[in-house]
């Protein structure tokens, strides 16, 4: 098949839009031809890059929502970029179009324009939280919107996991289809992984008895970094073994900074900038603690399942994601608890082997892939 992957252009670090490169990557691998259509804006560079190692990229004059200070009473109602944008797709003839949408509210326009062409297509939204979940401003009106615009959308809308398939239900009523498509990364290959371990703790200054906690994740509100530091600081007490390293990078770095520096913990708590391969990291790592308020399916967690890292979440996140269980995670509510885990290497080990399991059989690429290519069959006998 020839699939054009259409990104809304939020930016290169974005979860939402890493799923891009894995997805485009993943079908190339499976022999089809792949185009991905990308803003022009130079926050989407990276990306860019990283996709043009396996096909086509097309920089488009697009500007993403929330480029606009009226956000969707922009995007909603510009039917002339719609129009625009749908006769460049289909010169590009390809047999299906895929959107990337970060969440409800983004890519409207891009909606209308798929409406627009000739060409089969589908949608992925990553975060169906509503703009009154979110705390935006107006978010009666932005709501408003984005229902009306999606409710007029005639493809299939996929969900990333089964909550969020359920609330873009809710959000959309019933009449409109939905689906559950997980995430998938890539399985790291275990066997490099004690020589890479052995290379990046040596970088890093770690001593044998030391036990790496790693956060990843831009350094931005709704990843929650405070509540990371303050688990940190928490942890550190009843385990004085403990390091914490946050990768990644954000508007809330020098605040980072001040925090560490004002509780003096700068040995034992730091911070390195974006890195566009993490896998050292997590193999050099002990566990992963995730403490984002809200997430579509992160793709930090499935990385680190996948290199045979142990993740600790919240049990309230948990709940948002039903496939994290006590059989693939350890839980952060109780930080003496949790720490007491550090110790126990078998626990460890137990939750590694489960979490590889869950990206194995659910959250592989080659699942995404199997899943997406059988929608987008669909999409086209239609």
């Amino acid at each position: 098949m020839k699939v054009l992957l259409v990104s809304s252009g939020s930016g290169s670090r974005g979860g939402g839009e890493i799923f891009l490169d894995y997805l485009g990557k993943g079908l190339t691998d499976r022999g089809h031809e792949v185009t991905t259509w990308i803003p022009a804006d130079p926050r989407m560079d990276e990306l860019a890059e990283e996709i043009s190692r396996f096909g086509q990229v097309i920089r488009a004059n697009y500007r993403n929502v929330y480029d606009y200070r009226t956000r969707t009473l922009a995007t909603g109602f510009n039917w002339r970029t719609s129009r625009k944008i749908a006769g460049q797709w289909e010169e590009l003839k390809p047999d299906v179009i895929h959107l990337n949408k970060q969440n409800l509210e983004d890519g409207l326009d891009l909606l209308r324009a798929a409406d627009r062409c000739s060409i089969p297509s589908v949608c992925t939204i990553h975060l169906t939280q509503t703009a009154h979940y979110l705390r935006a401003q107006l978010p009666r009106l932005r709501d408003w919107i984005a229902r009306r615009a999606l409710g007029n959308y005639n493809g299939v809308f996929v969900a990333v996991q089964e909550t969020r398939r359920g609330a873009l239900e809710e959000f959309l009523g019933s009449h409109k289809r939905t689906e559950t498509i997980f995430n998938g990364v890539p399985l790291a290959d275990l066997d490099q992984k004690r020589r890479v371990r052995v290379a990046k703790r040596s970088e890093l200054g770690l001593k044998p008895d030391h036990f790496l906690v790693l956060g990843i994740g831009r350094l931005v509100t709704q990843k929650q970094p405070f509540v990371f530091l303050n688990a940190a600081k928490t942890l550190y007490g009843h385990f004085p073994a403990a390091k914490f390293l946050w990768v990644g990078d954000g508007n809330l770095s020098a605040r980072w900074d001040e925090w560490v520096a004002r509780e003096n913990l700068g040995g034992v708590i730091s911070r390195v900038d974006w890195q566009t391969d993490v896998l050292p990291f997590l193999f050099a790592g002990d566990l992963l603690l995730h403490v984002a308020e809200y997430e579509g399916l992160p793709f930090a967690i499935a990385e680190a399942m996948s290199a045979g890292l142990p993740c600790a979440v919240t049990h309230n996140f948990a709940a948002e994601v039903p496939i994290f269980n006590h059989d693939n995670v350890l839980f952060l509510d109780d930080a003496q608890a949790l720490a007491s885990r550090f110790r126990d290497s078998e626990a460890l080990s137990r939750i590694a082997a489960g979490g590889r399991r869950l990206v194995e059989q659910k959250l592989s690429v080659r699942a995404m892939v199997d899943a997406y290519e059988r929608l987008y069959l669909e999409a086209i006998r239609r």
